[in-house]
């Protein structure tokens, strides 16, 4: 559930088709080594995004590098994320759901790319990143329970978090009822042939020492979940990047992003 590095092809074992689905255990990712990283991460991130500098700011890097500001891909993550946002700003203000945004890094993106727009900004996170979020972000709201669902907000945004949630198509029509009018998935992985399956990432060269499970969503299945909760397309846009797990019914899967509104 947070704001993640674009997922590249596998290095040593990083992705890992699962054919057993959800049964699997694993670590997860609420453990203290992500809010470790994030939070050693987090003043170069802050100082890459400020300033008239380029935008193409990945905030997840292995460690031992630099937060990068000019990635082509990330760019285009960023700008597409302003769009979105211009779109969903009324009158001057906005009001933002950030579901799986970590610490707030879209929220420091959002007031660079729309500086002149008022904006409300909420994030539901698990809880060590939503205590570390407050720390860093004392005017974002930071939320680890589902109360926050109760009310409307102009855009309802999910990017590279929709996929670690195990009731996938359930989140999303919660999610969908939030939104007033718009749901932004961004770098969803997605398959367009093959059934929706589950993979496994070993993040250890971001420090993370960990393991989680995500889909890699069939892309009807996406649709109809959508459907189902009251959701037409308004626009697919690029998104990078692609997960290629050996022995997957897909490879590789692509990472795609979707722009809705809610009737």
């Amino acid at each position: 559930m947070r704001l993640r590095r674009q997922p590249q092809a596998p290095s040593g074992g990083e992705w890992e088709y699962v054919p057993e689905g959800w049964a699997r255990a694993v670590r997860g990712w609420d453990v203290p080594e992500i809010v470790a990283a994030y939070r050693s991460r987090w003043p170069e991130f802050v100082d890459a995004v400020r300033g008239t500098g380029t935008l193409g700011v990945a905030h997840e890097v292995p460690q031992g590098r630099h937060v990068v500001v000019d990635d082509p891909g990330w760019h285009n993550v960023v700008v597409t994320f302003g769009y979105v946002l211009a779109r969903a700003a009324r009158s001057g203000c906005v009001s933002v759901l950030d579901w799986g945004g970590g610490p707030g890094h879209y929220a420091v993106l959002a007031r660079a790319l729309l500086p002149e727009v008022a904006l409300e900004y909420h994030v539901l996170d698990l809880p060590g990143l939503t205590a570390l979020g407050g720390e860093l972000l004392p005017d974002v709201e930071f939320h680890d329970d589902e109360a926050c669902l109760q009310r409307t907000y102009d855009l309802v945004l999910a990017s590279e978090s929709l996929q670690y949630a195990q009731d996938f198509a359930g989140t999303l029509t919660r999610l969908a009822a939030a939104a007033a009018p718009w749901l932004y998935l961004a770098q969803l992985p997605v398959a367009r042939e093959a059934p929706s399956f589950v993979v496994q990432q070993r993040p250890d060269a971001y420090g993370y020492e960990t393991e989680y499970l995500g889909w890699v969503v069939n892309e009807r299945d996406l649709f109809a979940a959508a459907t189902a909760g009251g959701l037409t397309l308004e626009r697919e846009l690029l998104a990078p990047g692609a997960i290629d797990a050996e022995g997957a019914p897909e490879r590789p899967a692509h990472l795609r992003s979707y722009l809705f509104r809610r009737a």
